[in-house]
Parts: structure tokens; C-alpha cells; sequence
């Protein structure tokens, strides 16, 4: 999961191929580069060219997709204000250390935000220092978001967030995952990262009720 730090493609985030680039009015953004955004941008053009090589469109690759419901004794409103806040993760996602955010776009639609999650993911008896490439699009006037995240060696994971209002002050999220990895990662990939997300949820569920979040 290391990024080709030679790698001769690096980006700038106009080029970066966010969706908020072809909306219809302007966004408004604000950057925030620190050590890491060298890295995010190195990283988010292998995935881009993951994402458009044969071999990614699942050719010699593998893809697992699962569903994570979860309902929780809250509004629709709150739910989706904590639960879409990625720093509400760290300290509930068992492998995060912490979230580096690059880039925020908003067009008032649609708010992007392209971070670097770190990460210490278990790998038998030791932990590896991952750093994810990802980006967030929050549609909060639908209540869903979407997360596509790129690790080396071309470990993808796509996600769509779904929340539901039930109608009883209950709302049930519902996350939709996809990953896609060489079949030899293919097991470890979809195993830790379902295991992990089942993980913060049940964390999120439990802080929003008890009135931590």
C-alpha cells in the first residue's frame, strides 16, 4: 500500500477530475496542502488510471460488494450531520489514526473533499502505516454521499451512504461497498474493511444515542 512516490504524474487539484468540476456553477474551494498532498496527488492519478486501464475494469481483478445496514434511535437530521462528518471517525474506526484533508469544494450541490486517511492496519502480529488516497461527495438535499479511496498496489474501494428517515425518529444507513483488489488481496481487503466498518458504525450508533455526537 505505499505510493510510487517516483511516479511522474502528479496532478493539480483543477486536474484532479472531481466531479464538482462539471457542475454548472463555479465552486467555491479552499485548499489546504500540507506534507501529504504531494502523496494524495500521486496516488489519486494511479487511480485515476486504475479506473481506466482494462485490468480495473475487473480483468486479472476481483470485486466483493456488501451492504452494512445499521438503523439508529435518531433523526434523520442528526444522523446525517454525524455520520457524513469524516472526523467523526477517528477514535470509532478501529484502524484510523487520523484524517489530512487536501482540498473542499462546494457548488451548492454537491461539497468534495479529498483527504488522506491514515491508517494502522492490522497485519498479523504487526500493524502497517497505510496511507488511503480517497475523496468525498456529500449530496446533503438527497441525504447520501459517495467515497472512492486508492491504495497501492491498485486496492479500490468504492462507496455510496444511503440514509432513510423511518418515519418513528429512527434513520437507517446503509452503506454500500465495493472493493476491488488482485485476487490475492482480494480476501484480506473485503474482510478488514467490512470488519472495520461494521466497527465505527456501531461506535457512531452507540455516541449518537448516548449524546456523545
Amino acid at each position: 500500500m505505499k505510493y510510487l512516490v517516483g511516479c511522474a504524474m502528479v496532478l493539480s487539484f483543477a486536474a484532479a477530475g472531481s466531479p464538482v468540476a462539471q457542475a454548472d456553477s463555479a465552486p467555491t474551494c479552499t485548499d489546504t496542502p500540507n506534507s501529504y498532498t504531494p502523496g494524495w496527488q500521486v496516488g489519486w492519478a494511479e487511480y485515476q488510471a486504475a479506473m481506466k486501464s482494462p485490468s480495473s475494469g475487473q480483468s486479472g481483478f476481483t470485486t466483493r460488494t456488501v451492504d452494512l445496514p445499521i438503523t439508529i434511535n435518531a433523526p434523520l437530521a442528526k444522523v446525517w450531520t454525524v455520520y457524513s462528518n469524516l472526523r467523526n471517525d477517528i477514535g470509532r474506526h478501529p484502524f484510523l489514526q487520523d484524517i489530512i484533508t487536501h482540498r473542499t469544494c462546494n457548488d451548492g450541490v454537491v461539497e468534495t473533499i479529498d483527504f488522506t486517511a491514515l491508517e494502522n492496519v492490522p497485519m498479523g502480529s504487526v500493524d502497517y502505516p497505510a496511507k488511503t488516497q480517497a475523496e468525498q461527495r456529500l449530496y446533503p438535499a438527497d441525504h447520501y454521499y459517495l467515497t472512492d479511496s486508492y491504495d497501492q498496489p491498485d486496492v479500490i474501494t468504492h462507496q455510496k451512504i444511503t440514509f432513510t428517515d423511518n418515519g418513528n425518529n429512527t434513520t437507517t444507513v446503509n452503506e454500500h461497498i465495493t472493493f476491488t483488489a488482485d485476487p490475492a488481496l482480494i480476501g484480506f481487503t473485503a474482510d478488514n474493511g467490512t470488519s472495520s466498518h461494521r466497527a465505527y458504525q456501531a461506535a457512531l450508533k452507540r455516541d449518537i444515542e448516548n449524546g456523545t455526537l
